[in-house]
């Protein structure tokens, strides 16, 4: 005689079932939304940098990319990374953004409230403003509960391998010269990565800059871009230009 599954069990099985189902339906048609979203969309590069980086990822497995605050890199890397996990013509299915996560004086992570997720939120407010910005926050938020686009701080990233993933490594200054080598050696196959950062901002007060590092050691690599804004492609506001000089 058959044994048949609890009831109960039967349930908790067909409710996560369908709630999988509904995920991956989401998901598909959040990227079809975004697909055609960035099809009709057409960025408006802002200076000639700025499409000089967007070619760049576009043709180059590692790409680093160095500037002063302002200048764009944040915005033009998120633009290019939603537009590869949108594309029918690649295998790249997620964005993962990684930080290093410097605690300033007397601000301190343990002190936070919450879980992981919860501590590093405040260091991603750039990238969820900037993905909010370029596709909403209803298909931003659909794409994040999908796993489309995680966030993992430096150190967690040991061990782990990412294939077919845009990984963009922010504010690379403030991580040490080993820690970028670990975040390299992560790079699975038919995966990009993005090393992005201002190598003249670091707030290790010279335990080591692991952009310049990595800049020094990478720059003769034939898959890998180097790239760099100056104060002159700053477009937030003409005035930023000038406060970083005057604080240099």
């Amino acid at each position: 005689m058959e044994k048949k599954t609890p009831r109960a069990k039967r349930i908790v099985h067909d409710e996560v079932k369908t709630e999988t189902t509904q995920e991956c339906k989401n998901k598909r048609q959040a990227l079809s939304q975004i697909r055609k979203l960035l099809t009709d969309k057409t960025i408006n590069f802002r200076n000639k940098n700025q499409q000089i980086l967007d070619d760049l990822i576009n043709t180059h497995d590692i790409t680093i990319v160095s500037g002063p605050a302002g200048s764009g890199k944040t915005y033009v890397t998120v633009y290019n990374a939603l537009q590869t996990i949108s594309s029918k013509e690649n295998r790249i299915d997620g964005i993962v953004v990684v930080k290093p996560l410097i605690e300033a004086a007397n601000e301190r992570l343990g002190f936070l409230p919450g879980g992981i997720e919860e501590k590093t939120d405040p260091f991603m407010m750039s990238y969820w403003h900037n993905i909010e910005k370029i596709i909403g926050k209803e298909r931003m938020n659909v794409l994040i509960a999908a796993d489309v686009i995680k966030v993992i701080p430096l150190a967690y990233m040991r061990g782990l391998t990412f294939e077919n993933k845009v990984v963009i490594l922010d504010e690379a200054q403030n991580a040490l010269p080993m820690q970028v080598k670990m975040f390299l050696t992560r790079i699975g196959q038919g995966s990009k990565y993005i090393i992005s950062g201002d190598i003249e901002q670091s707030d290790r007060n010279g335990s080591g800059n692991g952009l310049e590092d990595a800049v020094d050691r990478l720059a003769d690599l034939k898959p890998v871009a180097i790239h760099s804004f100056n104060y002159e492609d700053i477009v937030r506001h003409e005035l930023i230009s000038e406060i970083l000089v005057r604080y240099n």
